[in-house]
């Protein structure tokens, strides 16, 4: 129990502090109070393995999964919204995007993931049928397969390192 609690409680604490933006005595002073707090709250809703927190494996897997995600799709995806709008070149359409993922947290993570990168936004989720509605800002094909390998494959094979 007690590394769920201290598990949260960190990333919590780092939540904080990139937001407060920060790093005066009293704002880690709070921002530790306020997270050990949440720690506690939150110690099951969100961890429910502690054997996978331990493991260095996953988080290297974690890290690696933001290290891809903010250098490689965010980048590539801003590039592609802002030249969509200098030229105007738009072909809107909802999507439907297969997913492979059982576990809640991870169809939960690729959805952000989709709806965080610029260009697509997921506005609605079929888990008995394992489907993401993905609004798309430019879609070159609405078959399954491919959307599927342009939009969430990444992310699944990022996600499925860390759960």
């Amino acid at each position: 129990m007690i590394v769920k609690v201290l598990f949260m409680a960190f990333v919590s604490f780092l939540v904080y502090v990139s937001l407060v933006g920060s790093i005066g005595t009293d704002e880690l002073i709070i921002g530790a109070i306020i997270s050990i707090i949440i720690g506690v709250i939150t110690r099951n809703l969100v961890v429910s393995d502690e054997k996978k927190v331990l493991s260095p494996r996953k988080w290297l897997g974690a890290f690696w999964y933001l290290a891809v995600y903010w250098i490689r799709y965010e980048t590539t995806s801003h590039l592609d919204v802002v030249k969509r709008i200098f030229t105007m070149k738009y072909n809107p359409s909802i999507v439907r995007v297969p997913f492979n993922l059982t576990s809640e947290y991870g169809v939960t993570a690729v959805g952000n993931s989709i709806t965080n990168t610029p260009g697509t936004v997921v506005v609605d989720i079929d888990e008995k049928r394992g489907y993401y509605y993905v609004h798309w800002i430019d879609a070159p094909s609405v078959e399954e397969e491919y959307c599927y390998k342009a939009i969430s494959k990444g992310f699944e094979e990022l996600v499925r390192r860390f759960l």
